[in-house]
């Protein structure tokens, strides 16, 4: 501690101590270490030392006295005697005195208090008598004896904790290693024995470090005071260095290197290369001590990178000594040791082989020596004697940094022979990681953080060789592509030599070398050899990419596509033989599909034994079973059941081999289709084979099956290969589309009422389970107890599987379909063409289609695996369609219709898996679908099995959604081809429907069904009257049924909004069945105009399909049932109701057509002409007469159509006593001929009833002769009285796709014009007098003639492209038959094109649906003239109705449906009709209503009324014009009430509103007209025309309404 201020006054000679001194001390710290010896001072200096400081033992020298007062007071007191404590505080006045005073002498001081350093003094004492030292030391320049006795002090041995106060000192004495006068010989020693004793107390002091729990990051004391020797020693070495002998620098480099041996702290290398290096700049190494401090030198280069570059600069030093070569001799010494059998630590030798590196890569530059790249690879090679991973990995390492860097590899280029070099890299080879294992180790920057093991640190060594091998070889690799590589050669040989560790990138090129060299082809001698080693050593290395593999395949094809038209069939066998030898163990998927196709491109390019070699070598490697002798008929089913399922994971990552290769197998058969008929044939037999056997994979059936599926023949029978679009609704109704999996994968959190909604109706409608039959029970997966389980008991507890199919799939494995037929294959044998040449004859084959139908037969009988099965529904349908595919296969085409029939009659379908999604009625909408298709094979089938099939639908009809609309759709294509069998069912399929028909998911098809039926009077030929009320009950039971619903929805909102909550929580089940059909509408709810407008269709059909005589019977029963009551009690009727009545009326006693006016009539009237209207109830009643002669011409107008008729009185002979007339009826008496006979107003009398009073409602309204009254006339009789439709009709020629050469075809095939004949009449446009909905009918701008089909109530006029003219030079793109076609809802398209009908062929706005008719097998146009006109009945055609996006797709043709040549104009246009209609609605849904053309003029004539009605009252009784189904508030009748008696017929009787009229509700009942009178009217028995009735009785006065003459006249 200081002493107190004031005890040693400060003055301005104080001195500072040394810089360096007080480092020292400021960083180090006290520990102990053994005392030092300090024999080696010399004696004669101790003794002399000895003398000068007894001289002042007994006192200070007088000269010292220039000090402070209290000089003397601290010598006395420091003295030895003198307490401790008081001597350690004179030790630090007299230190103070010492650095602030200048004294002569301080010896005397120093010499009272040296004992003060004693090591076995307290540490307070020491400190106190080094302090002082130290200040004695600075005080001044010592004297030689003086710096003696100093050093002596300080090298004496003291305590180890004051070694840093002792090197303190030393340092001071020293002046930092600069000075060593008086003791240079004690120095070199003293600094030897103190480094090795502190390296020994630092060791033993980091080893007590890190056995404790708790480290210290701070250093160690012993490690600093060692670090400060160093540093000390250093700086004696740099200013001393002369003074020292060369056993005295031996010494001290043999304990530094001792200590780089032995230490295992970097600092300590570090402090050493430092000392080695100031050796060498400033001394000099000993020729003994180079070699050892070349080996501590290399190895801290290369293991430790903190000291890399300090060892590097001392080596460069070395390099630029007089000792340079040496040096370098030295180092190759190193590097050559362990072949020389030396033992030298392995990073030596490392380091070594990198310091040699580097200084060969400097050239000699900064004055470094030059070496020889060969002297140095020659040292490398020497060096792989020691057996090192590490140090192989630096000699490779430093190989490819030559090869590196730009400089240095110039002078290595220059090297002639790199036969060394090569060998070093061979060598270095053997021990690095394969390439194959390199992917299964971790990546080099994370290899030293895995582990410390020896085995995973040998791994990580042998994966950075093989990654420093594959840069050397990419090296390399570049080089050989430069044109001027002198070392090409060799390398590729190297290249060879190492081929298992070669990179990828090499390997291309080494390919491509032997490619572009020309080694593979036969002018190369070891040709084969070089071929068979390609494939050797890189096609069969599956750890090679696929890339790689492939390249060598391609070389190999390459080649075989130019000698196998030149070499021997053995040679071609042992050149390509290789390829296929391990063909089941490959793994990689790509290598495998292209090697396959190899195989079958090789097997189509050549012939004889080598392909029989391949395609056998082929079907070797598929596991299916040949047949035995023993084997059975039906041992093919057997293959559904136990075949082996592919995962459906796999699927899509990995197919099997067997799937591969069945995909190979598929290519050859389309490649051979028309080559060879052996080998297509062998290939249809193997892909048979495949989907029967027990153990081929699943993906190997499902490729097989693709491609049968696929096979179609045209009408000669010769085999094609097709496309399958047409199956695309049958794969969403199996979940198998893209958008329905998606669809239907309800989430297993998904609410209950979600789920309940999405598959409610299943669970209702679900199996018995004793009739399931589950299609996964092979798999083990599910239990014998879940087997019998119903799906809709099971679905929900399984999110859908992903399917190992979906649609589309690519129907023909990697090829486009074969639209042309094959020469060569044909479906039936006798259709084999006959040929002179029996060569010829033996070329050609028939495929076995009887077989695969037999598969399929299987299939369906057993289900088996769920992906085979279901692929099997949705394809067979579609397959089936081509009727010449299966001319030679009837037996089985009679069993599968047994095995249908009978599942439809069972319901034992097989259910799907519950993972599907799919349910159980899925799978029996494909098998309806699949029956639906076989009945057009009816010709085939007995009558008793015709009658079946039927029986068949009728079955499904009630049992769900999804079988009800299949059914329907099924026996609509039944009425046509199958008429008896429906007709002898018919009440029974009625009875079902009439129970179904409230079911709105199937109303429409319903309806559309009956609709059609009306038209085919030969299916409901023995129909009784009983039969046609059930088809009039189906109609009325929806029409009530929906307004049922419209009630009670109406109700429950009132209920709601009126109640309060808690009487609303009381909502009957009705009410919230109606909330749940409101939130969860379908396709009859979301179009009720069109299905509404369809019911009064099929009224309408139905009624005129009566018998003349039988309609009166059932007018009564309609009309009660067209008049409804609403929820208040009152009748309401609305507009088609009242057109359908009006029609009833019309139609009831007469079928006679259509009249015309009478154009000669104003001839034929002799005079004047009075003309006079009326609204007579519903109709407007025109009355022209002839004045003069009263012959009258009547124009009724009516909703439902405008009758002209004549009206003439026939005068008696006039009495001889009869008076002559009145001049009042004369205008000139004189003048004869402006006689008046009769007015209008008369014969309106004539056909009313003459009652002498009658309200003013209900009598005919005059309408006033003004040019607004005959402007509504003119405007009514624009309303066509039916309902018109326009369809365009387009036909696609041969191969033709693209919209302009569709449009300007000017003549189609055969078929198409017989299809055209019956489709409607031909009719000339020119002067036409009907609505040709824009065809031009004045210059014959769009041809002369178009067709035309017309009924009672619908018009169709076609517009036909090919009857349009074609102008190709002035209108290339058709447009003048676009803009008729392309403004059309509905497209016929006939399609003979061959290829599949795009929706987008012919872009339009308007065009919403497409039926395409596509026959069934396919002929060219010439083939179809010359067929017989008779068979065109017989071929068969597959009709489709396309929509476009979001339109509802509710025809029966909706899925693909096939039909006879005689049936197909009127089921096509049924269909356009329907569609037609459909569209129309479709269209106005959002911006209001279609209404017909009979509603249009209903809506004309009320506008009449309410304009022209004598009183509010009438008009406010006017009917309701409100579309359906919403109810109106009205009543009205049709007007006919009275004309039961033969009276005033055509009266309309008009009832006014409840509480709304001026007669009131007694007036009203006071009116016999009631809801029943049009009935009453119909059914009596009296048939003469209203229209003539002239007499009146008493009874018809009664029973009729009454009319004044004046009232009549009025007007």
């Amino acid at each position: 501690m200081s002493p107190p201020s004031g005890d040693v006054p400060l003055t301005p000679d104080n001195k500072a101590g040394s810089g360096l001194a007080s480092v020292f001390k400021t960083f180090t710290s006290r520990v102990n270490r053994p005392p030092t010896s300090s024999s080696n001072l010399a004696p004669s200096a101790t003794a002399l030392i000895a003398q000068q400081l007894s001289r002042g033992a007994n006192g200070l020298p007088k000269e010292t006295y220039s000090g402070p007062a209290n000089l003397e007071q601290l010598y006395l007191q420091i003295c030895s005697g003198q307490p401790l404590p008081e001597r350690v505080a004179a030790a630090e006045g007299l230190r103070h005195v010492v650095e602030e005073f200048s004294l002569s002498s301080i010896m005397g001081i120093w010499a009272a208090a040296k004992d003060l350093t004693d090591k076995d003094l307290p540490a307070e004492a020491r400190q106190a008598g080094f302090d002082l030292l130290t200040a004695c030391i600075r005080h001044s320049e010592p004297s030689p004896l003086e710096r003696r006795e100093f050093f002596d002090t300080v090298a004496a041995p003291c305590n180890s904790e004051d070694f840093h106060l002792q090197l303190s000192a030393m340092v001071e004495l020293a002046n930092g290693g600069k000075d060593l006068s008086a003791f240079e010989k004690a120095m070199m020693p003293l600094i030897i024995d103190w480094l090795g004793e502190w390296f020994k107390a630092s060791a033993i002091a980091r080893k007590k470090e890190k056995e404790r729990p708790n480290r210290s990051s701070a250093a160690l004391g012993e490690e600093t005071n060692l670090n400060q020797l160093f540093s000390f020693i250093n700086s004696v070495i740099r200013f001393n260095h002369k003074t020292f002998h060369a056993s005295e620098t031996t010494a001290l480099l043999g304990q530094t290197l001792a200590i780089c041996k032995r230490t295992t702290a970097e600092m300590d290398i570090r402090n050493a290369i430092s000392l080695i290096d100031n050796l060498i700049t400033y001394g000099d190494i000993p020729r003994p001590m180079l070699e050892p401090c070349l080996d501590v030198l290399c190895g801290t280069y290369i293991t430790l990178n903190d000291l890399a570059e300090p060892a590097w600069n001392a080596i460069c030093n070395l390099c630029k000594s007089h000792l340079s070569q040496t040096t370098l001799l030295t180092l190759l010494d190193i590097v050559r040791s362990p072949s020389n059998s030396r033992d030298r630590n392995t990073n030596t030798i490392r380091g070594a082989v990198s310091l040699v590196y580097r200084i060969l890569k400097a050239q000699g530059a900064d004055n470094l020596p030059s070496l020889s790249f060969s002297v140095v690879v020659d040292a490398f090679q020497k060096s792989l004697a020691a057996d090192s991973l590490r140090l192989e990995l630096e000699v490779l390492d430093s190989i490819l940094r030559c090869l590196e860097v730009e400089d240095l590899f110039d002078v290595v280029q220059q090297e002639d022979n790199w036969t060394v070099l090569l060998d070093i890299l061979v060598q270095c080879s053997s021990k690095a990681t394969s390439l194959g294992d390199i992917r299964s180790l971790p990546s080099t920057s994370s290899i030293s953080s895995i582990s410390t093991s020896k085995a995973k640190q040998e791994n990580g060594l042998s994966l950075k060789l093989a990654n420093t091998l594959r840069q050397v070889m990419s090296h390399l690799e570049a080089l050989c592509t430069k044109g001027d590589f002198l070392q090409k050669q060799s390398v590729i040989d190297f290249f060879m030599t190492v081929h298992i560790r070669l990179p990828d990138s090499c390997v291309k090129m080494l390919i491509r070398h032997h490619v572009d060299e020309h080694l593979l082809y036969p002018f190369n001698p070891a040709w084969l050899e070089d071929s068979r080693r390609l494939i050797e050593d890189f096609f069969r290395d599956v750890s090679r990419p696929a890339t790689v593999r492939l390249l060598v395949l391609t070389a190999v094809k390459d080649v075989f596509d130019v000698i196998s038209q030149v070499s021997p069939m053995d040679v071609l066998r042992n050149f390509i033989s290789p390829l296929f030898d391990y063909l089941l163990d490959e793994e990689d998927v790509h290598v495998l599909e292209s090697l396959v196709a190899f195989a079958v491109g090789t097997v189509a390019n050549v012939d004889g034994s080598l392909a029989d070699f391949i395609l056998e070598r082929l079907i070797d490697y598929l596991p299916i079973e040949e047949p035995t002798a023993n084997s059975s008929p039906t041992s093919s089913r057997i293959g559904f059941v136990n075949s082996r399922p592919t995962s459906a994971a796999a699927s899509y990552t990995r197919p099997t081999t067997a799937g591969i290769i069945v995909s190979g197998i598929v290519r050859l058969f389309v490649h051979s289709i028309d080559v060879s008929a052996a080998t297509s044939a062998a290939a249809f037999d193997t892909l048979l084979k495949v989907v029967k056997s027990r153990e081929c994979d699943t993906d190997a059936k499902l490729n097989a099956m693709k491609l049968l599926f696929c096979v179609r023949s045209d009408w000669t029978h010769a085999i094609l290969i097709a496309d399958t679009a047409e199956c695309e609704t049958l794969a969403a109704t199996l979940n198998r589309t893209i958008s329905t999996f998606e669809s239907r994968m309800v989430p297993e959190d998904a609410p209950p009422s979600r789920q309940s909604r999405k598959h409610g109706h299943d669970d209702a409608d679900a199996p018995r389970s004793s009739r399931s039959i589950s299609a996964t029970r092979s798999h083990a997966s599910v239990s014998r107890s879940n087997t019998a389980r119903t799906t809709s008991s099971t679905y929900h507890h399984g999110r859908p599987s992903s399917p190992l199919w979906m649609f589309p799939d690519g129907s023909v494995p990697s090829e486009e379909p074969v639209h042309v037929p094959s020469s060569l294959l044909y479906s039936v044998a006798d259709a084999l063409p006959s040929t002179s040449s029996r060569l010829a004859a033996r070329e050609r084959r028939a495929l076995n289609i009887n077989i695969w139908l037999e598969v399929l037969i299987s299939a369906i009988q057993q289900g088996g695996d769920w992906e085979i099965y279901s692929y099997v529904l949705v394809h067979l349908g579609a397959q089936l369609t081509n009727h010449t595919l299966f001319a030679g296969a009837v037996p089985q085409l009679q069993m599968l219709r047994n095995v249908l029939c009978e599942q439809v009659k069972a319901n034992s379908f097989f259910e799907p898996p519950p993972s599907s999604g799919v349910k159980k009625v899925d799978v029996s909408v494909c098998i309806i679908y699949a029956l639906t298709i076989l009945l057009t094979y009816h010709e085939h089938f007995s009558k008793n099995e015709q009658d079946e099939i039927v029986r068949s639908f009728m079955l499904g009809l009630g049992s769900h959604e999804k079988t009800s609309k299949s059914c329907i759709h099924a026996l609509s294509v039944c009425c046509h081809e199958l008429p008896l069998s429906v007709s002898k069912s018919l009440n029974t399929i009625l009875q079902k429907m009439s129970q179904i028909i409230t079911q709105s998911y199937v109303a429409v098809h319903i309806l559309e069904f009956l609709g059609c039926l009306s038209r085919m009077p030969e299916v409901y030929v023995n129909f009784r009257e009983d039969d046609y009320r059930t088809i009039f009950g189906i109609c009325f039971r929806y029409l009530q049924y929906v307004r049922d619903q419209r009630h009670k929805a109406l109700g429950a909102q009132s209920f709601r909004g009126s109640n309060p909550p808690e009487r609303s929580s009381r909502l009957s089940k009705d009410s919230a069945a109606i909330q749940d059909a409101a939130l969860h509408p379908n396709l009859s709810d979301d179009l009720p105009q069109y299905v509404f407008a369809l019911a009064y269709h099929v009224i309408t059909f139905w009624f005129m399909s009566l018998k003349l005589i039988e309609r009166s019977k059932h007018v009564g029963w309609i009309t009660k049932n067209l008049v409804s009551i609403d929820s208040m009690g009152h009748e309401t009727i609305d507009e088609q109701s009242q057109v359908t009545i009006d029609m009833m009326q019309r139609v009831t006693y007469s079928d006679i057509d259509e009249t015309i006016p009478d154009v000669d009539f104003s001839h034929k009237a002799q005079g004047p002409i009075a003309k006079k209207s009326w609204l007579v109830g519903l109709s407007i009643l025109t009355v022209e007469t002839a004045v003069k002669t009263g012959l009258s011409q009547l124009t009724k107008r009516q909703p439902s159509a405008t009758t002209y008729s004549t009206y003439r009185s026939t005068p008696a002979p006039r009495p001889q006593h009869q008076i002559p007339l009145s001049s009042q009826t004369v205008t000139d008496a004189q003048d004869e001929a402006s006689r008046i006979v009769v007015l209008p107003n008369h014969i309106l009398l004539q056909l009313v009833s003459s009652s002498s009073k009658i309200p003013e409602r209900l009598r005919p309204i005059p309408l006033p002769e003004e040019d607004a009254t005959q402007r509504a006339l003119n405007t009514f009789d624009r309303n066509s009285t039916v309902d018109g439709h326009k369809v365009g009709i387009i036909y696609m020629g041969e191969d033709q796709t693209s919209e302009s050469e569709i449009l300007a075809n000017t003549i189609g095939s055969a078929d198409y014009t017989d299809f055209l004949s019956g489709l409607g009449n031909l009719v000339r446009l020119k002067g036409a007098q009907f609505n040709t909905q824009g065809l031009d009918r004045e210059n014959d701008m769009d041809g002369k003639f178009a067709i035309c089909w017309r009924d009672r109530v619908t018009e169709i006029v076609f517009h036909v492209t090919t009857m349009m003219p074609t102008d190709l030079e002035h209108d290339a793109r058709c447009i003048n038959k676009k803009r008729h076609t392309g403004n059309d809802f509905v497209n016929i398209i006939f399609n003979d094109s061959g290829h599949p009908f795009r929706f987008d062929t012919f872009p339009s706005d308007f065009n919403s649906v497409n039926i395409v008719i596509t026959p069934e097998s396919r002929a060219s146009f010439t083939a179809t003239h010359a067929r017989d006109w008779l068979s065109t009945e017989k071929q068969f055609y597959k009709v489709q109705v396309m929509s476009k996006l979001h339109f509802p797709k509710i025809s029966p043709a909706a899925g693909t449906k096939v039909v006879s040549g005689k049936s197909l104009p009127v089921f096509v246009r049924l269909l356009a009709l329907n569609a037609s209609v459909f569209s129309l609605v479709w269209s106005n849904r959002e911006g209001g209503e279609h209404i017909s053309s009979w509603r249009n003029r209903l809506r004309e004539i009320m506008k009449l009324r309410e304009r022209y009605s004598p009183s509010s009252a009438t008009a406010s009784a006017s009917m309701s014009t409100s579309p359906p189904p919403n109810p109106v508030s009205s009543t009205a009748t049709t007007g006919v009430g009275a004309a039961n008696n033969n009276n005033n017929t055509g009266i309309a009787l008009t009832s006014n509103q409840s509480q709304g009229g001026r007669e009131g509700a007694s007036q009203r009942d006071s009116i016999p007209t009631r809801r029943t009178s049009a009935a009453t009217f119909f059914t009596e028995s009296s048939h003469r025309s209203s229209m003539l009735s002239t007499a009146t009785t008493a009874t018809e006065t009664d029973a009729g309404a009454s009319v004044e003459g004046d009232g009549l006249a009025d007007g």
